[in-house]
């Protein structure tokens, strides 16, 4: 997954969960049996739990005051 953005008016209305799920559905269709994404504590890591990723690796305090992950999701 490169990017996934939803502007904070469409926020609540189902347009990420459903564009996170054609992503992956377009996924397994070419074969993938894994997604890795990157995300901030202060941006969409619960959303993607939400979703079955786990976190693989994270940085603390990157940037300061925040952290930085890396998720993963078998297909």
């Amino acid at each position: 997954m490169d990017r996934l953005w939803v502007a904070s008016e469409h926020a609540g209305t189902g347009l990420g969960s459903r564009l996170l799920e054609e992503g992956e559905r377009l996924a397994r269709e070419l074969g993938a049996t894994r997604v890795k994404l990157t995300t901030f504590s202060f941006q969409a890591k619960t959303f993607y739990e939400r979703f079955g990723y786990e976190v693989a690796g994270v940085l603390h305090d990157y940037p300061p005051g925040s952290d930085y992950y890396m998720m993963t999701k078998q297909l």
